[in-house]
């Protein structure tokens, strides 16, 4: 839903595009997965029976994997939000993604915990979950090579008890934590960890960049200090005056309050998508599949609301940072920006 926020706020900006001298109206048109990735090919086929001329997102790189092929076999390119793992775009030409992927903010977050002094970390994953494994895995990968030790243990899907995990790296002397998890977990696991003796910072990836972790952590009568993840986007970006002109923008179509809740990063992420698919349309001039699907290719945008966009070989967004997040009672703020060569 906020990535739809942010696809729906570029369309309200960028709803007509010219072609060959006829302007054209951009409509949206949509396909529920429910984030269930054996729904995703249903969802995907119903799209390609629409006569699409390009999709965008979905949420979640299972979703992603599981519908790109159909995709692909239409010749309908595909542009990911927030789907970071590098299996969504590998061997399929017609899916691209606006956000990092998995390895990169992996390497953020080791790099972050190495700064911030941690030699020791868990790596606690979702168990049979592609998203979670994988980033623990580069993480793993990441912070072994800064010199870092690393315990790993993982979990059942729905589990909520982690106090035995937790009492156990306690005891092994771990510093910090990294729990690429579900919004869902990230409470749990964070309140645990913290009544163990666990007082180092907890990491995390995108998917925690949700307000209501910090509401649950906060009614459970838990602190959330101490607690970070890497993403794509942040409010108040003085670098990058397109995501502050997102940021007023939005805020006051949504809501008519500038100061409303803040805009999570995936909705950025769907504005940046919808504005790649305008460029390339306008580039290609053309709304043929394998005509659109060069023009993406070649694409070289600057100054997009999560940075400068361009496609690598793979059809990944060329990132050189990430953005890293943490948690206080007021909502996220920013900590840090992390270079990645």
């Amino acid at each position: 839903k906020k990535e739809i926020l942010g696809i729906q706020y570029a369309n309200s900006l960028y709803p007509t595009v010219t072609i060959g001298g006829e302007e054209y109206k951009i409509e949206l048109t949509y396909a529920d997965n429910q984030s269930d990735s054996s729904k995703a090919p249903t969802a995907a086929q119903q799209l390609v029976s629409k006569g699409v001329t390009a999709v965008l997102g979905t949420y979640g790189s299972s979703c992603a994997i599981a519908g790109g092929p159909y995709f692909e076999q239409a010749k309908i390119p595909a542009i990911g939000t927030s789907c970071t793992n590098p299996q969504v775009t590998q061997g399929n030409d017609y899916y691209f993604r606006v956000c990092f992927i998995d390895p990169f903010q992996s390497v953020a977050d080791a790099q972050f915990a190495k700064k911030q002094g941690v030699t020791k970390a868990a790596v606690i994953t979702e168990a049979g979950d592609d998203y979670s494994a994988g980033l623990g895995t580069y993480f793993v990968k990441a912070f072994e090579a800064l010199g870092g030790e690393v315990v790993e243990v993982n979990f059942q899907t729905g589990e909520t008890d982690f106090s035995g995990t937790m009492a156990s790296l306690a005891s092994q002397g771990i510093e910090a934590i990294f729990a690429p998890t579900s919004i869902e977990t990230a409470p749990f696991i964070i309140k645990q960890a913290r009544e163990a003796g666990i007082n180092g910072c907890i990491l995390a990836s995108d998917t925690w960049d949700d307000v209501s972790i910090i509401q649950r952590v906060v009614e459970a009568g838990a602190s959330i200090d101490g607690v970070y993840f890497s993403t794509f986007f942040i409010e108040g970006d003085d670098t990058n005056p397109a995501a502050n002109a997102f940021a007023e923008g939005f805020k006051a179509r949504l809501t008519d309050n500038s100061n409303s809740e803040e805009i999570s990063a995936v909705t950025a992420c769907g504005y940046d998508a919808y504005m790649a698919i305008y460029y390339a349309l306008d580039k290609a001039q053309s709304t043929d599949g394998a005509t659109l699907r060069d023009a993406l290719a070649a694409l070289d945008v600057p100054g997009l609301v999560t940075g400068d966009l361009k496609f690598d070989e793979n059809g990944d967004a060329i990132k050189s940072y990430a953005i890293i997040k943490t948690a206080t009672t007021e909502g996220f703020v920013f900590a840090d920006s992390v270079a990645i060569e």
